[in-house]
C-alpha cells in the first residue's frame, strides 16, 4: 500500500512538474511574441515597414484568433501600393499547415487580387482556376476572374466564367456581362459578319433588356442591310431607353428620315418639348431653312434665350454672316473665332463617374473603367 502510494505521489510530481515547466514556457514564448508584436508596431510607426514586415511573419503564428490580422495586413500594403509585401504576406499565410479550406481560400483570393494589382494577371488567372473549388464565394471568385478578362478584353473568355460561376444572376454583373456580349457583336459588325452580330445582340438581351447599346449595333446592322426603317425604329427606341444619348444618334436618325422629312421634323419637335438640347435644336433649325435662312435664324434665337450655348451661338452667326455688311462681317467672323476657340476646348463626353472627358462616345470609361457612365455634355459649353 505504502509503495503505490509513493507511486501515485511521484507520478503526480512528474506531472505536476511538466506542467509547470509547459506553463512556464507558454509564458515565455507569449512574452517573446508581445515583445516583438510591439516591436512590429514601432517599426511601422517609424516608416520601417521592411523590419516590420519580417518580425510580424518571424514571429506571429498564424492560428484561428490571428489570420484575419495577417489577411489585413496584407490588404492594407496591396491599397498603399506596395504589392510585393503584400504578397509576401500572402503566400507565406499559404505556405503554413493547418488552414481550413475556407481560410486557404481566403489567402488565395487574397494573393490573386496581390496579382492583379501587380500586372500578373496570368498569375492570377491560374490561382483561380486552380483553386476556385476551395471556395464557398464563387461570386467573389467570378468577379476577379471577369477583371481580370475585361483587363485583357477576352470577351468571351469573361462570358465563359459568368456561365460557370452563375454571374448572370447578379444585376450590376449582368448589366456589365450584356456590353461584354455587345463588344462581340460591334467585332462581328466591322467583319462584316452580320449573322454572329445578331446572334450576339441576342445573347447581350437577355442579359440586361434595357441596354441602349443592343439597340445602336441593332440600327448598325439594319442600315448596314438598307433597311432604314427598321434601323429607326431601333434608334428611336434607344432615345426612350436613355434619352441623353439623343445628340448621339440624330446624324444616323437624320438617314432613316431622309424620305419623309415631314414626319423628321415632327420628330424634332416632340425632341425639343420632352428632352431639349442644343443638337436637336440644330438638326431642327437645318430643316426649318428649307423653309427659309429667317425662320432658321428666328428659331434658333428664341431656344437660345431658353437655353444659351455655345454651340449655338456659333451657328446663329453662321446664319448671320449672310447678311452681314462687310463691316459686320468682320466683327461677325472675330466673334466666331472665339465660340470655335471655346466650343473645341470643351469636351463633349464626360464619364460621370471619375471626370474623365473625350470627345468621342466611349461605353467603358478607360480611366475608371465603368461602363454606361459616359454621357454627353450639357450646359454653356456643351448641349
Amino acid at each position: 500500500m505504502t509503495d503505490l502510494l509513493l507511486l501515485l505521489f511521484f507520478s503526480a510530481a512528474i506531472g505536476i512538474g511538466w506542467w509547470l515547466g509547459r506553463r512556464h514556457q507558454q509564458q515565455q514564448e507569449s512574452s517573446v511574441a508581445d515583445e516583438n508584436y510591439y516591436r512590429g508596431l514601432n517599426y511601422l510607426l517609424n516608416h520601417d515597414t521592411d523590419a516590420a514586415l519580417d518580425l510580424f511573419i518571424d514571429s506571429l503564428e498564424v492560428n484561428n484568433h490571428n489570420l484575419d490580422t495577417h489577411l489585413a495586413l496584407g490588404s492594407a500594403f496591396r491599397r498603399k501600393g506596395e504589392v510585393d509585401k503584400a504578397i509576401q504576406i500572402h503566400q507565406n499565410l499559404l505556405n503554413r499547415s493547418g488552414l481550413t479550406h475556407h481560410q486557404l481560400a481566403q489567402a488565395q483570393l487574397e494573393l490573386a487580387h496581390d496579382f492583379v494589382k501587380a500586372g500578373l494577371l496570368d498569375r492570377a488567372e491560374q490561382l483561380l482556376l486552380e483553386s476556385a473549388g476551395f471556395s464557398s464565394d464563387k461570386q467573389a471568385w467570378g468577379t476577379l476572374l471577369l477583371d481580370i478578362y475585361q483587363r485583357e478584353k477576352d470577351w468571351q473568355k469573361a462570358l465563359d466564367v459568368a456561365r460557370r460561376f452563375q454571374l448572370h444572376k447578379v444585376p450590376h454583373l449582368a448589366s456589365k456581362l450584356s456590353h461584354y456580349a455587345c463588344q462581340q457583336a460591334q467585332e462581328a459588325l466591322d467583319a462584316q459578319d452580320l449573322a454572329a452580330a445578331k446572334l450576339l445582340l441576342t445573347q447581350a438581351q437577355h442579359l440586361n433588356t434595357g441596354n441602349p447599346r443592343i439597340s445602336l449595333i441593332a440600327a448598325a446592322i439594319a442600315m448596314q442591310e438598307d433597311d432604314y426603317a427598321v434601323a429607326g425604329r431601333h434608334l428611336r427606341h434607344l432615345a426612350q431607353q436613355d434619352p441623353s444619348l439623343i445628340p448621339s444618334i440624330l446624324t444616323d436618325l437624320a438617314q432613316c428620315f431622309v424620305i419623309d422629312q415631314q414626319a423628321w421634323q415632327a420628330w424634332l419637335r416632340d425632341c425639343m418639348q420632352e428632352h431639349p438640347s442644343t443638337s436637336v435644336m440644330l438638326a431642327l433649325a437645318d430643316v426649318l431653312r428649307h423653309e427659309s435662312d429667317a425662320t432658321a435664324a428666328a428659331f434658333v434665337t428664341k431656344e437660345l434665350r431658353k437655353r444659351p450655348s455655345v454651340k449655338g451661338f456659333n451657328y446663329l452667326i453662321d446664319l448671320h454672316m449672310q447678311w452681314a455688311t462687310e463691316n459686320a462681317r468682320e466683327s461677325l467672323e472675330a466673334l466666331q473665332g472665339l465660340t470655335v476657340a471655346l466650343e473645341q476646348r470643351k469636351p463633349a463626353y464626360q464619364c460621370k463617374q471619375c471626370g474623365y472627358a473625350s470627345s468621342s462616345m466611349q461605353w467603358q470609361c478607360p480611366t475608371c473603367h465603368q461602363w454606361d457612365t459616359t454621357k454627353p455634355v450639357y450646359g454653356l459649353r456643351g448641349e
